[in-house]
């Protein structure tokens, strides 16, 4: 899609659709001088029982250069956040989809906004609409969704485009990144394979100062990742740990660790139908993770990223992992294995201690659509997060709460330790009893044993990562969790 910022007023802007916002504060908002355009304007301004993103349609019958107007309703001005413009964007371009839209413009004037957030709330406007409009319809014959081919970012002068043009520019870049992780979780996993994800892996060594080191199946086991290797064991496909490198810094590295599984059957403790329904989405976190090296190099940001994505299919093949099986991981804590669909802990846990041990980073970060516990918790709507420093879990709270994609926190007790010791060998990958109890914490207290001394912090994206309905610009599907949140978290450390 086509960006362009125009210094125009609203009677000379050559559009399909013209996406004006107003405030419950609105009186009347004097735009137009042709009275039966503004008069519909002023009516809906004006309307009882507006609830926040209703939006109304006017055609302009050839009075304006644009086709039609869209009023998009955002409530309160004192409530209204960037949030509430990408929500408000994202059904702006929708709209514009469904009424086979081409050019998509937004009133933008720095007059309707506070002065300090005018580059927000475009960046937002922007993002809104790139995410709002994605699809998945790779796979359709027919029925593809329309597309929305230039957008039109209307200021009121040169100084009000020179502010925004390069926060449009990153809005752009952002979106598109957190739309390539959406993909990548939305492809089936026929496609998207152990082998397919570090290939992608290593396209992005077209930058210079990325490094790509991928650990093969005899490598797994010549340097002891038996969790990672244990989970592999039913499946076709060989597991692989990806370990990708971007330097463009002096500073110690902060390392993103991805849970890669790339279909998860439960193995031989195989899940309900409808519990595998989904399941081509385990790989989300190691998608996430590949996000943000992608991002991070094309914004050329100057930091230090290690990311780590854990890589391997959990099926019920011959060779299958077996109850009560026991394995050594890399840090040499044996596991028993208690279940075998808690395997996004195994691969997690070779793949922690790895980094930790082979890269001293600074501090790191895992991502995991790890237990359905979290989505029973929090819904769709927050990733659980636990860690063992509580520096770094308030600086992740802070970007969460900057970028919307929220986080809560859950404690890590000596109590939840207990739970997962074993009689057999150092640990369990499952706790204690019925195995439901505090799932998601339990599992973080199982790969807590697996960091020694680094700040650490884990991201339960079970929930978050993977939508079972539409939500404003989060389509049915994959989300692309977590991109937004941790640029915002690099760009302040």
């Amino acid at each position: 899609m086509k960006i362009n910022i125009q210094e125009k007023t609203v009677e000379n802007i050559p559009c399909d659709i013209l996406s004006i916002f107003v405030f419950e504060e609105d009186f009347e908002l004097n735009l137009v001088t042709n009275t039966k355009i503004q008069g519909e304007i002023n009516n809906f301004i004006s309307s009882k029982n507006l609830k926040p993103f209703d939006v109304k349609v006017i055609n302009t019958l050839g009075f304006l250069p644009s086709k039609n107007i869209l009023l998009v309703n955002l409530g309160k001005r004192c409530v209204c956040n960037n949030d509430s413009f990408r929500k408000a964007s994202s059904v702006c371009a929708k709209t514009a989809r469904s009424l086979y839209c081409e050019k998509l413009a937004f009133l933008i004037h720095k007059k309707f906004f506070e002065k300090n957030v005018f580059v927000e709330v475009t960046k937002a406007i922007v993002e809104g609409v790139i995410l709002g409009l994605y699809a998945f319809d790779n796979y359709k014959s027919a029925d593809k969704k329309l597309k929305v081919k230039e957008l039109i970012l209307v200021v009121k002068s040169k100084q009000e485009l020179l502010e925004i043009s390069q926060s449009v520019k990153k809005a752009e870049k952002i979106s598109l990144v957190v739309n390539y992780v959406r993909e990548l979780v939305n492809f089936p996993s026929q496609k998207v394979t152990p082998t397919y994800l570090s290939n992608e892996a290593k396209r992005l060594l077209i930058n210079k100062k990325i490094k790509i080191t991928v650990l093969e199946k005899k490598e797994l086991i010549k340097q002891g990742l038996n969790c990672l290797i244990g989970v592999s064991q039913g499946g076709f496909e060989e597991p692989k740990l990806v370990i990708i490198e971007y330097n463009n810094s002096s500073k110690k590295p902060i390392a993103f660790v991805g849970k890669g599984i790339t279909f998860d059957s439960g193995g031989l403790n195989i899940k309900p139908y409808l519990d595998m329904m989904d399941m081509k989405s385990d790989m989300a976190g190691a998608a996430t993770v590949l996000g943000i090296l992608k991002l991070a190099s094309e914004l050329n940001m100057k930091t230090k990223i290690i990311g780590v994505l854990a890589l391997a299919e959990n099926m019920p093949g011959s060779n299958a992992q077996k109850q009560g099986d026991i394995v050594t991981a890399y840090n040499k804590k044996t596991v028993e294995i208690i279940h075998t669909d808690a395997e996004g802990r195994l691969v997690l846990a070779d793949a922690l201690s790895y980094v930790e041990k082979n890269f001293k980073p600074k501090e790191i970060i895992d991502l995991a659509t790890l237990t359905s516990g979290c989505i029973v918790t929090f819904g769709y709507s927050a990733a659980g997060l636990l860690g063992n420093n509580n520096n770094l879990l308030e600086k992740i709270k802070i970007s969460a709460s900057n970028t919307f994609e929220r986080v809560w926190e859950l404690p890590l007790w000596d109590d939840y330790k207990d739970r997962i010791k074993s009689d057999v060998a150092d640990v369990r990958n499952l706790g204690k009893g019925k195995g439901s109890e505090a799932s998601t914490i339990i599992a973080g207290a199982f790969l807590e044993e697996f960091v020694e001394k680094t700040p650490w912090a884990h991201l339960d994206i079970a929930g978050t990562a993977w939508f079972v309905e539409e939500e404003f610009f989060n389509p049915k599907g994959a989300t692309g969790f977590g991109v937004r949140l941790f640029l915002d978290f690099l760009e302040k450390n």
